[in-house]
């Protein structure tokens, strides 16, 4: 676990990195005589409406009577009020409530619907009893949400049969406008929020995948699998036959079972259609030709579900389906940080009964820990190379970044509906899939954009980009560690240009396994004469070589000049040595282009000069002995 000391983050990413939901509220206090009030945040779309009564708030069998919606002597009257709940994805209904000689069988009831025509009942109130109600009502979000108030079972028998009503309030959280990378669409519904190239969803981490239940004809079966801290859930059938329910920490995906064979409808289950034009698949649901999924079913990081199926074995595109009778998915309540559990169920059908597929459940996370989660962050290891270049994206034709931001080229106005950049992707929808691959070096399942070692060589990135890393711990500059609201490293002196590639091979070094040099001989000690040539030399498996030599206090470099030549070589060339040159120590420095993190540096060798056996001075000759 990284320290969170090593960070310094400045203030302004509060308000990049953290989601804000909107809270706005429908509310009726029947403060006053009217079925128009409005006293939340957000204005109902219609006034109560009664049925069977005279509308009138002042007299009737309902009315407002004492800053109560008050109930007596109830047959078939009723009253509703709808909402435009559609740019919301939670919504919960809360009143007060008391009864008053509700004998056994006459009760009031609440229903609730997302089309206004089709109920379902919340709850059911009677007796001489009072408290508070308060319910989620997230899977009856729409356009038209309506509730309503009507009887339960019997006519109310008397003119003292009572029942009253205060405070009635939908609280809702709306969808996050933001936009972060300005493109158009915001980011719940945007596949690349930085337009880096990467989308979101192999942006996310700690993931997971499992297979199901293969065909057989053994009755209801269930899958059970978990996953710590989930933000985000694709679950891909090939094949379907001939139903299922998921279950998410204890919320079902839809409140009925979603079938998708004709015939085989039972009690609980609902058929699901094209939205487009409202087809059934009549056949159980066989494996797609061409590898796409037949169903696919996401689940968002807000917890909303979509799902998504292809009308044939051919299709290529996967299109929007809804349950036969309108009835929205309800909504997931993730648990942020902790174990979430998906239990899958394949009911019993007819005949044989069973799916195969895939789920991925996948965390929203921080790789670096910088306080900027990887879908918004252009730099998401802190290594100093930008994602869009580490994803691999740049080699895409269409693809730049000519000014180095981080960001593709033309991205905010080139992204169509989905926010994935269009020349990156098979189609614009919102299941659109890459239609390149993001690279992983050293393929060990993890992408070079979130690891600090993409070739995993033993050098960090940071240094085999040709960046400084004072510290040597994978991070661009010194510790701590300063980013902006992009998740760009600020303090460091360097990064964020092209990666070196010291071997001029194309491909970057941090990308190319490298290693230190291999020294297999020595250079030893060489004995010669004034005059003489003599040579010290060593075998190196390496590309760059630096003869030195001591001068009493420091090595310095040697240059081709003066007795010296070879010196950028194996073989160090001493011709006509001096005096001076005499019990000079030598040493070989050897490196490799493309990996920077490790020279080798040979044995001390050392020079020593004797002079020749006869020396001649004025036509006199002198012997001298040899030792």
């Amino acid at each position: 676990m990284k320290n969170p000391i090593r960070r310094i983050v400045i203030l302004l990413l509060a308000l990049f990195s953290i989601t804000i939901s909107a809270q706005e509220t429908y509310s009726d206090t029947f403060s006053s005589v009217s079925y128009a009030n409005n006293d939340g945040t957000q204005n109902w779309s219609t006034n109560w409406q009664e049925f069977n009564d005279n509308n009138n708030p002042a007299n009737g069998y309902i009315s407002i009577n004492n800053d109560e919606l008050r109930f007596r002597y109830i047959w078939s009257e009723n009253i509703r009020r709808s909402a435009d709940l559609s740019s919301y994805y939670t919504a919960s209904l809360s009143f007060d409530w008391r009864t008053s000689s509700l004998e056994s069988g006459e009760t009031l009831i609440i229903q609730v619907s997302s089309d206004g025509s089709s109920f379902t009942t919340l709850d059911t109130f009677t007796g001489s009893q009072s408290g508070t109600f308060d319910q989620d009502i997230t899977a009856y979000i729409s356009s038209n949400t309506t509730i309503r108030f009507r009887k339960g079972g019997g006519d109310w028998s008397g003119n003292d049969d009572r029942a009253y009503i205060d405070n009635v309030t939908i609280s809702t959280t709306s969808v996050p406008q933001t936009d972060s990378d300005g493109d158009g669409i915001i980011d719940v519904v945007d596949l690349d929020d930085d337009n880096d190239g990467i989308t979101d969803e192999e942006e996310y981490c700690s993931t997971i995948s499992a297979s199901f239940l293969t065909s057989s004809d053994v009755g209801e079966r269930s899958v059970v699998i978990s996953h710590t801290d989930t933000g985000y859930l694709r679950l891909d059938f090939s094949s379907m036959d001939n139903s299922f329910q998921l279950d998410i920490n204890g919320t079902t995906a839809h409140p009925s079972v979603l079938e998708f064979e004709n015939g085989a409808l039972d009690a609980g289950d609902e058929y699901f259609v094209f939205q487009s034009d409202g087809s059934f698949i009549s056949q159980p649901w066989v494996a797609n030709s061409n590898g796409i999924p037949r169903l696919r079913l996401i689940v968002n990081e807000f917890g909303q579900i979509s799902l998504y199926g292809s009308r044939t074995t051919s299709s290529t595109t996967l299109e929007l389906m809804e349950a036969q009778g309108g009835t929205p998915f309800n909504t997931i309540p993730w648990i942020p940080a902790n174990n979430n559990t998906f239990t899958l169920t394949n009911q019993a059908g007819p005949g044989p009964e069973g799916f195969t597929g895939e789920l991925f459940a996948s965390a929203i996370c921080d790789t670096d820990g910088d306080g900027i989660s990887n879908e918004f962050d252009l730099d998401s290891d802190n290594d100093g190379i930008y994602d869009i270049v580490e994803s691999g994206v740049l080699n895409e034709s269409g693809v730049a970044d000519s000014n180095n931001d981080g960001r593709i080229d033309g991205a905010t106005s080139s992204s169509g509906s989905n926010g994935l950049f269009n020349a990156i992707e098979d189609v614009d929808t919102e299941y659109a899939i890459p239609s390149y691959s993001i690279l992983d070096s050293d393929a060990d399942g993890s992408y070079d954009a979130y690891v600090l070692d993409a070739d995993g060589d033993g050098c960090n990135d940071v240094r085999e980009a040709g960046f400084t890393d004072n510290n040597d711990d994978g991070y661009l500059g010194p510790n701590p560690v300063t980013i902006d609201a992009e998740g760009i490293v600020t303090s460091g002196s360097d990064g964020y240009t092209t990666p070196a590639d010291n071997d001029s091979n194309t491909t970057y070094d941090y990308r190319e396994v490298g290693s230190a040099p291999t020294i297999t001989s020595q250079p030893v000690n060489t004995t010669t004469c004034p005059g003489c040539t003599t040579t010290i030399s060593a075998t190196v498996t390496a590309d760059q070589f630096q003869w030195q030599y001591y001068n009493g206090v420091s090595w310095l470099d040697l240059s081709d000049s003066g007795v010296y030549s070879g010196t950028s070589t194996s073989m160090l060339t001493i011709t006509n040595p001096t005096p001076s040159e005499n019990n000079t120590q030598y040493r070989l420095l050897t490196s490799n282009d493309a990996f920077i993190c490790g020279t080798e540096t040979s044995n001390t060798a050392i020079l020593t000069l004797r002079v020749n056996t006869v020396v001649t001075n004025r036509r006199v000759t002198y012997r001298v002995n040899k030792n």
